[in-house]
């Protein structure tokens, strides 16, 4: 199965996409549209769940806008990631958090929607390098900060 997700916002150019190039393909789709306008016409979708594990889970594929949390949950579960920059976003954050990404080898970046056709086609052959999150050491970074008060 391919998971196609938008998050908390709407991405209807990713929705239409996906939904154009659904119906070529053998693999079952479903999509997230979130707070879109565009109704898929081609695959299963849903706006909202509880949470998108269950889904990322089934996937064989994830296609998903470039958001960092996003991001991190589907690297987390070792799945496939295809990743498109929302550029209807505020400013370029999602090109750098993708750029970041893609250059350590952890997703497919779609820069072109026009690309996803192929990028779909490759990805089960793609060798990516596995995801661990870093070491978080802000607890103790705190920690220390309020010693050095006392």
């Amino acid at each position: 199965m391919i998971f196609v997700t938008v998050g908390t916002s709407d991405f209807d150019l990713l929705v239409q996409k996906m939904d154009q190039v659904a119906s070529s393909l053998d693999d079952e789709v479903l999509i997230q549209i979130g707070y879109g306008q565009y109704i898929p016409q081609n695959c299963e979708y849903f706006r909202f769940a509880p949470s998108l594990e269950p889904y990322y889970d089934r996937a064989d594929i994830v296609v998903a806008q470039g958001g960092v949390a996003t991001i991190i949950e589907v690297l987390t579960k070792g799945k496939t990631l295809i990743s498109v920059e929302n550029t209807t976003c505020v400013d370029s954050h999602q090109t750098e958090i993708l750029s970041a990404f893609a250059e350590e080898n952890f997703l497919i970046w779609c820069r072109d929607l026009e690309a996803l056709p192929s990028l779909l086609e490759q990805a089960p052959t793609v060798e990516l390098k596995s995801y661990a999150a870093p070491p978080c050491t802000i607890g103790d970074m705190i920690r220390d900060f309020l010693q050095e008060l006392t």
